[in-house]
């Protein structure tokens, strides 16, 4: 009996990791498709079935991942906000000058954004300003808000100590550079997304010159 119990663990072992790996592909499936339709329709006017019939799964399918849009929403929300945070992390842990940390990660958060114009284009749809807590999304978006922002604190905290910034407080700074990230990919958005990621890098790095270097 024994024996039975092992091999049968033995068997129910391949198949749930298989399940699990095809519920984790699905899911992928589904943010991506759910992030498009969002973009397009907004949030209000996103329906489910839009989703499923883009992903190409059962609204079964999508019903057994996510109860209900809203928590779709929160998702994708949560797991761009985490790749977000991280890139931050990084750029901040980096070795290297103040100065050059904010450079990297201009160009960090530029490129994200090129390669990610849907969400940019869901965000942004949303009207919120990315210099306020995001209080409708729920608190683990609130958490990663405050994550990134205490990345870029840290930032601007070094830049003034080593005389590279103007000093003032680091937590305006940052703020006030999420604010500055905003609005210049805002106004690529509502101008076509023409311009290209250096000419974005550019004028993101003037705005930044201007407002925190001595």
């Amino acid at each position: 009996m024994a024996n039975q119990r092992k091999s049968s663990n033995r068997l129910r072992r391949p198949r749930e990791e298989a399940r699990e790996a095809r519920n984790q592909l699905y899911r992928e499936h589904i943010l991506q498709a759910a992030e498009r339709v969002f973009a397009e329709r907004g949030f209000e006017s996103a329906k489910l079935q839009e989703i499923s019939t883009l992903a190409g799964l059962s609204m079964g399918t999508i019903y057994s991942i996510f109860a209900s849009k809203d928590e779709l929403f929160l998702a994708l929300l949560e797991e761009r906000g985490q790749q977000l945070r991280d890139l931050a992390r990084e750029v901040a842990a980096a070795p290297g000058s103040a100065r050059e940390a904010l450079e990297r990660l201009i160009e960090a958060y530029i490129d994200y954004f090129v390669a990610h114009p849907t969400f940019l284009t869901m965000h942004l749809k949303l009207g919120h300003s990315w210099v306020l807590a995001p209080a409708a999304e729920g608190e683990g978006q609130v958490q990663i808000w405050q994550q990134i922002h205490d990345s870029q604190t840290d930032i601007f905290r070094r830049g003034i100590a080593e005389g590279a910034f103007v000093e003032d407080d680091p937590e305006f700074f940052a703020k006030l550079f999420s604010a500055m990230d905003q609005v210049v990919l805002a106004q690529w958005a509502a101008r076509g997304m023409k311009a290209g990621r250096d000419e974005l890098i550019v004028r993101l790095r003037s705005a930044a010159g201007r407002a925190f270097y001595r």
